[in-house]
C-alpha cells in the first residue's frame, strides 16, 4: 500500500440527501459533480459524498478533513452510518467509487475500507437492507405474519425486501417493467397491471433512480406505504400510513441502544483505523512497503489484461474480486513478516516479487 503524501489533506464533502425527491436530487448530484470533477463519489440512499485532496470551497454543509475524513469514510464503508447497521451493501458501494480515483486517493480509501472490512469481520451485524421492512412495520398497525406485501422493483433492494417479506409470513408479490431472468422466487406483476391487486397490506417502493416518481392512486391501496427509493418513488407526502428512509432512520436515531452500540463499534472502529495507519506508516518505508508495492503493480498489471479480454465485465466487480484474492493470499504472511522483526527476511522476501528489469513490455 502506497501511503498518502499528506493524510491532513484528505477531505470529505458531504450532503445528505436522505429521501430527497427526484428534483432534489438531480440538483445535488449536478452540484456535487460538477464541483467534484476528479474526486471520488460515494452514493448511498442518505447521502452523497465526494471525497479528495486540497483545498475546496464548495457549498456542501458538512466539510471534514484529516483523520476525521478518513474515520467518516471508513464508518460509512462499515455500515455504521446506514439506517441498518452494517448492512454490507454499502461496502461495494464504497469501493466501486473509488475504482477510477487517482492512485493516492485510493490508497486513503483502502485504509479506510480495510479498516472497515476488519470491523465487519469480527462482528457479527445480522442484518442487510431487507430488514428495512422490519422498522417500517414496528412503526405502523401491520402485524407481520399474514396478508400480502407488494414490492415494486426486482433489483438488488427490492430482492432483499421480497425476501424479508417471505421470510415474515407475507404473500410477496414483486412488480417490475420486465419480467427478471433467471430464478425468480416470487409471484411477478407488470408494474403497469399492478393496480389489479386492488388492496394490499403493505406496499414497498424499491424502484431504482430513472423510474421516476409515482402518484399512489394509480397502485393497489395499502394499509402500509414504505418508500425506500433513492430518490423518493412517490409523490406524496410522509405522514400516518407512509414511511420513508427519513422516518426510519429519525427512529433508529431516537432508540438508545442504537446510539450506544453504533458509538461503541465507532470506538473499535477508530483503534483499527489507528492501527492500519501506523502499519502503513511503518510498511511505506520498509521491505514490507515494498513487497506490497510489488504486489499491487501485479495485481493492477493483470486487471488490465482481463479488463482489455473481457470489456463486458464490470470493472468494479474484477476490481473487488482481485484485492479480494490478494488479501486472502498475503495479509497472513506480511503480518508475520511484521511481527518477525527480521528485516533481512523481508527483504529477502520483496526481492522474490519484484518485476525483473529485463521482462518485455508486453510481459508486464
Amino acid at each position: 500500500m502506497v501511503l498518502p503524501s499528506s493524510l491532513a489533506d484528505f477531505r470529505c464533502c458531504a450532503w445528505r440527501t436522505v429521501s430527497f425527491r427526484a428534483a432534489e436530487m438531480a440538483a445535488a448530484r449536478a452540484e456535487v459533480e460538477g464541483a467534484h470533477q476528479h474526486d471520488a463519489i460515494v452514493m448511498s440512499c442518505q447521502r452523497l459524498e465526494a471525497y479528495g485532496f486540497g483545498h475546496c470551497a464548495c457549498a456542501a454543509p458538512d466539510h471534514l478533513r484529516g483523520a476525521e475524513a478518513l474515520r467518516r469514510l471508513a464508518a460509512v464503508a462499515a455500515g455504521l452510518d446506514s439506517v441498518v447497521l452494517g448492512e454490507d451493501q454499502i461496502t461495494g458501494q464504497v469501493r466501486s467509487a473509488f475504482v477510477a480515483a487517482s492512485p493516492e486517493l485510493r490508497a486513503a480509501a483502502d485504509l479506510a475500507i480495510g479498516a472497515a472490512r476488519t470491523l465487519r469481520a469480527e462482528t457479527s451485524f445480522g442484518s442487510h437492507a431487507g430488514h428495512l421492512l422490519d422498522r417500517a412495520l414496528s412503526l405502523s398497525a401491520v402485524e407481520p405474519g399474514h396478508g400480502t406485501l407488494l414490492v415494486l422493483g426486482a433489483g438488488a433492494m427490492g430482492r432483499l425486501i421480497a425476501a424479508r417479506g417471505r421470510e415474515l409470513g407475507f404473500d410477496v408479490a414483486v412488480a417490475g417493467r420486465r419480467q427478471p431472468t433467471g430464478p425468480f422466487p416470487w409471484r411477478f406483476v407488470e408494474l403497469g397491471a399492478a393496480i389489479e391487486l386492488r388492496r394490499v397490506d403493505v406496499l414497498c417502493g424499491c424502484l431504482g433512480s430513472g423510474a421516476g416518481e409515482i402518484a399512489l392512486r394509480v397502485l393497489p391501496q395499502a394499509r402500509l406505504v414504505v418508500d425506500l427509493g433513492t430518490p423518493r418513488n412517490f409523490v406524496e407526502p410522509e405522514g400516518p400510513g407512509l414511511v420513508t428512509i427519513a422516518g426510519l432512520l429519525r427512529s433508529e436515531e431516537s432508540r438508545p441502544h442504537s446510539r450506544a452500540r453504533r458509538a461503541e463499534l465507532g470506538i473499535r472502529l477508530d483503534a483499527i483505523l489507528t492501527e492500519r495507519l501506523e502499519h502503513a506508516r511503518t510498511d511505506s518505508s520498509s521491505a514490507i512497503g515494498r513487497l506490497r508495492l510489488e504486489v499491487e503493480s501485479a495485481r493492477r498489471r493483470e486487471l488490465a489484461r482481463i479488463q482489455r479480454l473481457h470489456p463486458d465485465l464490470p470493472a468494479g466487480t474484477l476490481d473487488t474480486i482481485t484485492r479480494s484474492l490478494i488479501d486472502q493470499v498475503f495479509h497472513t504472511a506480511t503480518a508475520r513478516l511484521r511481527h518477525a522483526d527480521d528485516p533481512e527476511l523481508a527483504m529477502r522476501v520483496a526481492d522474490l516479487f519484484a518485476q525483473p528489469a529485463e521482462q518485455p513490455a508486453n510481459q508486464r
